[in-house]
């Protein structure tokens, strides 16, 4: 048995769900968009100062530098950030000349630069995606130390013999 035989009971039924629900609701983009900003400033009271402190944090993460010792270093400044294939990290320095040249090392998580010039502690920077060292890249241009990494794709799909005993 059907409760709505009649569609005007229907059709009264559906509207008398909508004005109670809808009673209040801002219909313009700015409205909405205050009562999100509101909502999650009283939920996260700190979350809104930090993120208009660092333009387009989607994309890029602003570090500064730890040396190994877990002091931080106040000469630099660092930008990592990633492509769909590559890891990039951007290393601002004044200058390079033929005595001086930095030494960068790497393993599969983590970026060491050594021998900068200006600062006598080393550079340790955390990768945020695993890579392939043998295929990094250097460059410096514009006083910027830039090294480009090829991530690690995932491995492929290995079957194992079991040896009977």
């Amino acid at each position: 048995m059907f409760p709505f035989s009649n569609p005007n009971d229907l059709q009264t039924y559906i509207d008398n769900m909508k004005q109670p629900f809808m009673q209040g609701f801002p219909f313009n983009g700015a409205d909405i968009q205050k009562m999100v900003n509101d909502s999650i400033q009283q939920a996260f009271p700190d979350f809104l100062k930090n993120q208009r402190n660092e333009p387009d944090s989607q994309n890029q993460r602003f570090n500064r530098s730890a040396g190994t010792s877990g002091q931080q270093s106040a000469s630099h400044d660092y930008q990592v950030f990633e492509t769909h294939d590559f890891v990039i990290a951007r290393i601002p320095i004044d200058r390079i000349d033929g005595r001086i040249q930095p030494r960068i090392y790497m393993d599969t998580y983590h970026l060491y630069v050594k021998g900068l010039p200006d600062d006598p502690d080393d550079l340790k920077i955390p990768l945020p995606s695993p890579v392939r060292p043998k295929f990094a890249k250097a460059e410096y241009k514009s006083n910027i130390l830039e090294i480009r990494m090829l991530k690690k794709g995932p491995e492929p799909l290995t079957e194992i013999s079991v040896d009977e005993s």
